[in-house]
C-alpha cells in the first residue's frame, strides 16, 4: 500500500518548493473557489478542500478574519494536506 505524503513532507524532498506554498496560499486566498492547485512536479490539491479539513483555518475563513490572520493558518492547512499525484 502506498501513503500519499502531506506537502509539508514533499517540500522535504524537495519535490514542492516554498515558494510554491506561497503561490498556492495566495491563490486561495484571491478566490476560495480557484480549481485545483497544480504544483511543478504534477501534484494537485484542492484549497478550498485543504482549508475546510483543516479546523483553524476553515474557523478563520468561515468568520472572514482578516488575511494577517488567516494566512499563517490557510498555510498550514495546505501544509497538512496531501496532494495527489497527476
Amino acid at each position: 500500500m502506498t501513503e500519499t505524503l502531506t506537502t509539508a513532507a514533499l517540500c522535504g524532498l524537495k519535490l514542492i518548493g516554498d515558494t510554491e506554498v506561497e503561490a498556492a496560499v495566495d491563490a486561495f486566498l484571491a478566490d476560495r473557489m480557484t480549481p485545483p492547485f497544480v504544483f511543478k512536479e504534477g501534484y494537485r490539491l484542492s484549497l478550498s478542500k485543504a482549508v475546510r479539513r483543516h479546523p483553524g483555518a476553515n474557523d478563520l475563513v468561515t468568520r472572514n478574519a482578516g488575511p494577517s490572520l488567516t494566512r499563517p493558518f490557510v498555510r498550514a492547512a495546505i501544509l497538512q494536506a496531501r496532494p495527489a499525484r497527476g
